[in-house]
Order: structure tokens, then sequence, then C-alpha cells
């Protein structure tokens, strides 16, 4: 059948050729204005394709050259494309309440975004027009209270399609039931050489949706991409009938939606397509391929006809266009008309020139000016125009590339401002067709847009023609042996070389060596200290994950909340003296967060935050001892320290520091005019007594005391911690087929959050394997993230801040270096926060959140709107994460202070340097950060960090398992200060003066 309303790019009856229902055709230059006022295109409908000096070179009907009716298939599977519903202003770091907040050309010409134009600038609900229906079809009368008074479907008016409405009452439309992918209407179902898996969950809710003629219809379907995209509303932020966050739906006429993803009926094409479907979230209002194997949540609709209803997701077919050959495009399905390059580009095949990326304001600038083919009122598209133009059957790019050639992977802008993050606008990402947002300063590309779709045209009511779908039709998978998810996961193990063992191929002390037994000894010894009061163990002890579980350390001159001297108390409750003038009594000194000598013995390439202690080499396996070592000691950055032994480890090169360096454990220790003749006097300290002369005759075949061999007996020590036997290890043992493994060692969900892990994130995934390689989880590289500072900093300033961080740029001198700092491995990362280089986030969510969106997890741990607005301040009030981390309750409750004055007492200049530091990490001219833009969702978040607590070896919370590492008042007597000085020993004990 044909609709009552013609489809775009056709109006009227079939013989008229002026069609009054679209705006595609011409607007000469002294004619064009704003294409999404009602006003708009009224002169070019009243003489469409009358006008034959346009410049086009086509009829401007879009029709073809004979002026043919185009097929009415081409519709994109609505009647028209829906506005997004945003009815406000944006400047780069802030959203306005109306069109009055916006940004300025060159020459102060006001910018046209998103709110001024479509039908949100003057039509109906914010561009919306939705009707309620009753379950028997009849238009619902009702007060719009769904709990008193329901109903059953939707009709979009303006897109002629119908969708169903969640209910919360356990039958078959209940909104929590949730599906794996690939029933009855999924794409390429019957497809003799369809990819992956097609699971028959859904086929209930579909068919007993048809048999019972839900709102009269029994042709209910899986929506698509496009479709689901139609009724995302991105201009508020509503709450479902529960109160839960359903951000972009309307949850008057939409209400139970939850915050699952809901599928759409199209297989994905990246990368490990076969495992993949295309879903959409309406938390954020984004589509994103997960799992099909992943349980998510759907909405049936009735779609509109003629549409291809083929097993097929070609979407862009070539006939869909009109090539003009002025370097534009019609896109018969919505009126638009398209630039056919980018900015930058030009040519037949868009292959002179090259392409243009710039910031947000500048795309609207540029979009606004542009006068290509004759017209002036060009503009850069909202975020549903340019998705319309996602070929899903495609990728790398997701386009049509015969109708937009040389169009490439990159990010490309719309016009439409994000909400919820006030720097941010959303962006295509048309490597695979993702829709996501990212601050407004980020360069992107740029393809504009003009005319489209008349603001009054609806949608008429449609009269299903189309058969019911009633019936199984037997093409759902049958389940094999191996689950789908571990498929899945082996697949990305084996890509990325993961072998679930970071010890194959190592040569690791065991602590019943006698070197790693002297090294114990010393590892709790104060002797190491300048002032006789620390420890190695005092900032690395083994019952606090190998660290102190504080986001700053502190080494020597410990007190208590009492401000009494308490050498031994680790922890909540350690407090640095501060005796000195310029150091704040209690208050820590050290910027960086201590980190955890656990599995030291994997690490190859460097140790420290800054990679301070670099193996010349690098080599795999080799822990450094196959080459020179590079220290704060080397002549130069990339000389090899002549006062390493060859032959020695990054371990043995790493415990030199510490004890020379003042804030840790030196102290005020004036003796030594050089760090060797430091280390010289320290050994000195162990002479003479036969308790220590013992440990080092079992160790060494003589009792000589060096510095050299008290290094190499610490590092014997601490590289004999390996704990690495977690459930991950045995997770990809049991896929390897090695006996006595259980595949089942995971959850579904860390298998789920593994996946993510190992995934890109322009394919879907959180890509932190993107650094986190191999088997430790580190590439041992150095990367900047835009995290804030927080804590005292390192001391280091410019003409731009003071008392910041700048990371790998102390150590290398190269400006391009600043704010990097060295990957942390995974290994035990469930017992080893606060994390972060500066301790400033105590969850492993918080840790997501900062690579998942660092602009609104910097706002969350400062309590901001957005750190890069002027005004911003701290604000407490504002539930800052950064009060929750233990240093910063400690100091509240030890001086009565509230969490901002401690943030100013810490570093007065810390949030100054921080809004420098963010806006320097994401500037594409100057950050070397990998950081990907990446979406995935709460839900999937909390899997990845599921994942990563399986990456912890249970031995770390077993306290009896860990007794080998550690002294305490069980076996103190043994340690060879005991009979001397057993003041000497470390053994720690908490605030409430438990033991460790």
């Amino acid at each position: 059948m044909l609709l009552s309303l013609m489809l775009l790019g056709c109006g009227g009856d079939s013989t008229d050729s002026h069609q009054d229902e679209t705006d595609i055709g011409e607007t000469p230059i002294d004619n064009g204005g704003d294409s999404g006022d009602d006003d708009n295109g009224d002169n070019d409908s009243d003489d469409n394709g009358d006008d034959g000096d346009s410049g086009t070179g086509e009829d401007d009907d879009g029709s073809g050259e004979d002026g043919e009716t185009p097929p009415v298939s081409f519709n994109l599977g609505t009647a028209a494309l829906n506005d997004t519903g945003i009815t406000f202003g944006a400047d780069y770091n802030r959203n306005g309440f109306d069109c009055s907040t916006t940004l300025t050309a060159s020459d102060n010409t006001t910018l046209a975004q998103d709110c001024n134009q479509g039908r949100s600038a003057s039509t109906s609900q914010s561009g919306f027009d939705f009707t309620r229906i009753n379950a028997d079809g009849t238009e619902y009368n009702g007060s719009g209270d769904y709990q008193t008074a329901p109903w059953a479907c939707v009709r979009d008016n303006r897109t002629g399609l119908m969708w169903e409405v969640k209910t919360q009452d356990g039958g078959i439309h209940d909104a929590n039931k949730t599906y794996r992918w690939g029933g009855l209407t999924a794409l390429e179902r019957d497809h003799p050489e369809r990819q992956g898996d097609y699971y028959d969950d859904w086929n209930s809710l579909i068919i007993g949706t048809n048999e019972a003629n839900l709102c009269g219809y029994s042709d209910w379907r899986v929506p698509s991409n496009h479709q689901l995209m139609s009724i995302a509303h991105f201009g508020s932020t509503f709450t479902n009938s529960n109160g839960n966050l359903a951000s972009k739906i309307d949850g008057q006429y939409f209400p139970n939606t939850v915050s699952e993803f809901y599928w759409s009926s199209m297989p994905y094409y990246g990368e490990h397509q076969a495992f993949y479907a295309w879903a959409f979230q309406f938390v954020f209002g984004n589509n994103k391929n997960i799992q099909r194997y992943q349980p998510a949540a759907l909405r049936l609709v009735r779609v509109i006809d003629p549409i291809a209803t083929t097993n097929s997701a070609q979407q862009t077919p070539d006939e869909r266009y009109t090539v003009h050959d002025d370097g534009t495009v019609t896109d018969l399905a919505t009126g638009l008309m398209w630039a056919q390059c980018v900015a930058g580009l030009n040519g037949l095949n868009c292959d002179s020139g090259s392409a243009e990326a710039m910031d947000w304001g500048l795309a609207l600038e540029y979009a606004q000016n542009t006068q290509l083919a004759g017209y002036s009122d060009w503009r850069l598209p909202n975020n549903k125009e340019l998705f319309s133009l996602i070929d899903f059957s495609a990728v790398s790019p997701a386009i049509n590339l015969t109708i937009f050639p040389s169009t490439s992977n990159d990010y490309t802008w719309s016009s439409s401002p994000m909400i919820e993050f006030s720097q941010d606008s959303w962006f295509i990402n048309f490597k695979t067709g993702l829709n996501w947002f990212k601050g407004r300063s980020d360069n992107m590309l740029v393809r504009v847009v003009r005319a489209g779709t008349s603001d009054s045209q609806l949608a008429a009511i449609d009269i299903q023609d189309g058969e019911a779908i009633t019936f199984d039709d037997g093409l759902g998978t049958i389940e094999g042996d191996v689950a789908p998810v571990d498929v899945h996961a082996q697949v990305l193990i084996n890509e990325q070389g993961l072998t679930g063992d970071p010890t194959t191929g190592r040569n690791l002390p065991d602590i019943n060596d006698a070197k790693a037994q002297l090294g114990k000894a010393l590892f709790y010894s104060k002797r190491l200290s300048g002032e006789y009061d620390t420890a190695c163990a005092s900032c690395h002890h083994p019952a606090l994950g190998g660290g102190d579980n504080l986001s700053w350390p502190v080494g020597y001159d410990a007190v208590d909340v009492f401000h009494d001297f308490a050498p031994n108390l680790l922890g909540s409750g350690r407090y640095f003296n501060g005796s000195d003038s310029d150091e704040l009594a209690g208050y820590p000194v050290i910027g960086r967060n201590a980190p955890t000598v656990f599995n030291l013995g994997l690490l190859d390439r460097g140790l420290f935050w800054d990679g301070r202690i670099e193996s010349i080499n690098g080599t795999p396996n080799a822990r450094g001892t196959d080459a020179g070592i590079i220290t704060p000691d080397s002549a130069n950055f990339s000389s090899a320290d002549s006062n390493i032994p060859l032959g020695a480890s990054l371990a043995n090169a790493q415990s030199r520091f510490p004890t020379i360096t003042h804030n840790e454990m030196r102290g005020d220790e004036p003796l030594g005019d050089s760090h060797q003749a430091y280390r010289s006097m320290l050994a000195a300290r162990f002479e003479g007594h036969a308790e220590w002369e013992a440990l080092f005759l079992a160790a060494y075949g003589n009792n000589t005391v060096t510095f050299d061999r008290i290094a190499e007996a610490l590092a014997a020590f601490e590289e004999s911690m390996v704990f690495a036997n977690n459930p991950w290890k045995e997770y990809v043992a049991a896929l390897r087929g090695e006996a006595n493994n259980n595949i089942d060692s995971l959850s579904f969900n860390q298998k789920v959050g593994a996946v993510l892990f190992m995934t890109a994130g322009d394919e879907g995934g959180a890509a932190c394997s993107q650094c986190h390689t191999g088997d430790a989880f580190t590439d041992g590289k150095f990367h900047a993230i835009g995290l804030g500072q927080v804590g005292p900093g390192n001391g280091d300033s410019n003409q731009f801040v003071i008392d910041s961080d700048f990371g790998r740029q102390n150590i290398t001198g190269d400006i391009g270096d600043a704010y990097l700092f060295r990957t942390s491995p995974l290994l035990n990362i469930a017992v080893t926060g606060p994390y972060m280089h500066n301790g400033a986030l105590s969850t492993l969510a918080q840790v997501m959140d900062v690579y998942g969106n660092p602009g609104g997890a910097m706002n969350d741990l400062l309590g901001i709107s957005s750190i890069l607005n002027a005004d911003s301040q701290f604000n407490e009030l504002n539930n800052a994460d950064y009060c929750q981390l233990t240093s910063v309750v400690d100091l509240m409750n030890k001086y009565g202070e509230s969490c901002e004055q401690v943030y100013y007492n810490m570093n007065p200049y810390a949030f100054e340097n921080t809004r420098f530091l963010f806006r320097q990490s994401f500037d594409e001219s100057t950050s070397h950060s990998p950081a990907p833009e990446i979406d995935i969702n709460i839900e999937q978040s909390d899997k990845v960090v599921e994942f990563m607590e399986a990456l912890t070896d249970p031995c770390v919370t077993d306290r009896a398992c860990l007794q080998p590492w550690i002294i305490d008042s069980s076996n103190w007597q043994q340690h060879p200060d005991y009979a001397d000085n057993p003041s000497l020993i470390l053994i720690g004990e908490d605030s409430h003066g438990i033991k460790h």
C-alpha cells in the first residue's frame, strides 16, 4: 500500500512535480534562510524544480532526470526524521536554558546550532508528536498517569511508527525482561551464510504480541537502529515512572524505560562481527554494538509501509541518492541535501585538498558561511540528521562510499550539544557508526547539510497489509558445549597473545632462598632509614596490598592523630609530623601514591610512576638484568648508572633510592655527602652485629656487608612476592585445554567484562588492553589521561602552574612528556587502592569513569559542573569524590577541618593546576594520551570492574597465606634486630593498635 502521506522526495499526487511537502528544492543565495523554521523554504516549495539556473545540474526535486517519483521505499523505516528535542544553545563550556546561549563567528555573527533548526524550534513537544494508544487500538483519553490509567502503545505522528509500551506487571511486556539477540525479524536470520548466533529468546514476545493483536496490529517486530534513534530525546533528562534515570526518552509517553541496552534488529559488521549486534541505550542516547549473548531489553515497533523488510541490513543503496554535478547530494529518504565532500576536500571523487578538522565552534562557523553550489543556508547537521547517513551494512567507513567518496573513519561533528556534560557535543564515528559525545574544543571533520523535511509534515495512520508474525521459523541457534562468551574471549586472548601466566620464562626468587630471607629482614628494619624510624614496610606492607592504603604515603617522622610519635602505625591514621617551616603539620609531603611491591619481578621496562628506574633494553622476561639500568644517578637520561652492578634487576636498582630520598626514608640525616657515600653509611650500620652478619653469610658465603648486597637482597625478597594464581589464570588455562582448570572460575559477568576489557573502544569495548597489555596487564609506557591534581604535587612549576607534577617530563626533559605517567599493572588490583599516580580515586568504578568520561569524572572528583568553566571552584557540598579519600578523611578528623580546607591546605594551586592539566592532556596538538572514546554504560563498566577483581590472587587477601612475607609478633624473635634493639623492627599496626 501507499501512505496517504507521500514520503520524502514525492508530494501531492504522482503527476505533481512541484513537491509541496519537501524543502529539498533550490534556495538561491539571496533567498537562503534558517532551514528549520516554519517559514523556511516556502519559496523553495513554490518554485521547486522550476528554476533551471539554480546551479544544481539536476532536477532539484530529487526525483531523477526525468522527473519520475522516486521509490517510496527510501524512508529509513520512518516517514520523516524526528527532531532531536534540543531547545537550548551552548558555548564551549556551558549549556544555556534556551537558544540565547550561543557562540559567535569571527565577525560577531551569531552561530546557529541545533536549537535554531527543526521542529523543536517551533513545533509541538520539543519537536515530537506522540499519541497514546489503548490496547484495542483506540486513542487514549485518560489522565496520562500510567500508574492509574495505563496505555499500551505510542504512535509517533511524525515518523509513522507505533511503539510498544513496557509494563511492570510480570507479563510478556514487562520492562525487566531481557533477551539475547537474534530472534524473529532479526536481519539476516534466514540468510544461508549468516554469521554468529541467532537466539530465539524474544520470539515469545513477538509471537505473543502479534497473537494478541496489540493496539490493533499483528506485525510487531524488532526496530532498526534508525527507528530507535527516532524516539531519542536529546534535549531533556527524564526519569521513568519508577524514578529511575532513562534520560533520553520521554517518560510521559514511554514509562518503565530501563537503563539496559535495547536491542535493534541489526547485526554488526565490524571486527569480530559474529559476536555482536547493534543496540541502543536511552540513558545517554547512543547506539552501540554489544555481545549477542549478553541479555538486553527490547521494545517492539510496528513500522510504516512500505519498508524494506528483506533480510538485509542495506540502508543506503545508491538509488536512495541523487548526486548533482555541483558537489551536492540529495537524500531521497530524508529530503536533506548534503555536501558530497567533507570540509577541505573537493573534486569529483573528493580526492583533492585535505580534510579539515576543526573544533565545534569553528565547525558551526564553517557550515554557516559555506556558499557551496550557490546556496546560503548550509548548516552543521544535528545528531539525527548525521546519523541518517550511517550505513550499518558497511564498516570503515560506515557510509556509502560511492555517493560520499573519500569519507574517512574520523569523527564528524553534529550541531547537537550534550545536555548532561556541558562541555561536550555529539559526533558520529563513521568507522562503524557509533554516535557519542566529546569536548567541544576537540577537532573533528565537518560535513554540511541544508533543507530537509517540512516541519509541519506528519505521517498518516498506517493500515497493516503485511502478514501477521505469529509462528516460530525454527532458525534459532542450537547451542553447543562451549558458551559463546568463552568462544569470544578465546578469540581475543589468542589475538592478544595472552597466556594467563605472567611468570612464564622468568627466573624469580623463592621466599625461602637465603637472599630473600635476608631481604625480608632488611625490609622490616628501620636501620635503613636516616632517623631509624622508617622501614620499607612502612609504605609497602604485604597486608596492605603491598602498599599503604593511603593516597599519599607518609615516610619518616610519622605521628598519630594525637601527634604522638608512631613509626609502627600503618595506613589510615598515619600522619606526617611536618616539623619543618615549609611543612604543614599532619599533611603529607609526598605527592604520589605508593605503588604495590607485589609482582615487581614481572616488570621489564621500568619502575616508579615516572619511570626514573628504566632498563636500557626493556627485554621481555629479563627484569632489566640483561643490560644497564638508567637511574637518577646516571650521568644523563640515556646512560646506565655505573653504580649498578651488571646483571642487577630493576628491583635491585629501585631499592637504592627510597633510602636516600628526604621525604621517604632519609629524613634529616645529614651524613653522606653523595648518594653512594650515604648508602655506604647505611651499610655500616649492619656491621658488627652477629645476627645480621649470619644472614649475609648464609646469602653470600661471607659476612661482608655492602649496600650492593643490601639492594640485591631487598630485590630478592620483593621479587619473591609473586601473586598471580588468580581466577583469570585458571580461566585462560581452561580455555587452552589444560587439565584440572575450571572454565567457570570466572562468573558470566566477569567473562563479559574480560571481553569488554580486551575490545577496542571504537568497536564497542572498554579498550583497557590498549595500554594494559600482556599477562602483567601493562605496556610499561607512559600516558596522560587528564586526571586532575590532588595532594601536594611534586613541586613542579612553570609559567602556567605552581607545585604541579610534570611526571615523565622530569626524567626526559621533554615538554611533550608533561603529565605522562607509567601504566600501572593490574594484577591484584582489588587490594592495591587508592588508584592512579596521585591516589586520587578510591574505587575501580571511579577509575572506569575517568576513562569513559574524563571530564565528568573530574567534575565528580571535585564536586563541580565543569572543570573548564572559568568560575568553577572546588565544592565539597556537591558530593565531591575527593572528600571520600582515606587520607582526606583522616585530616578532616584530626583537625576538624572541612574537606575544602583540606583540599586547599594540601595545595592552594591544585584547582588551577587541574584546569590547565585537563586542557593540556586533551589538546590534540600536545597530548600523548591514548585514551580512546569509549561509551560503555554503568552495567558494562561494573562488569569490567568485576573482571579486574578476578585478577587478584586469593593469597593476598589471606593473612595466613601472606605470613611467609611478614614479620609480626609471632616471629619477630627471629629478626636480627630483636636481640640488639627490637624497636628497630617494624611491627605494623593500625590506628586501633591491632597488629598487621
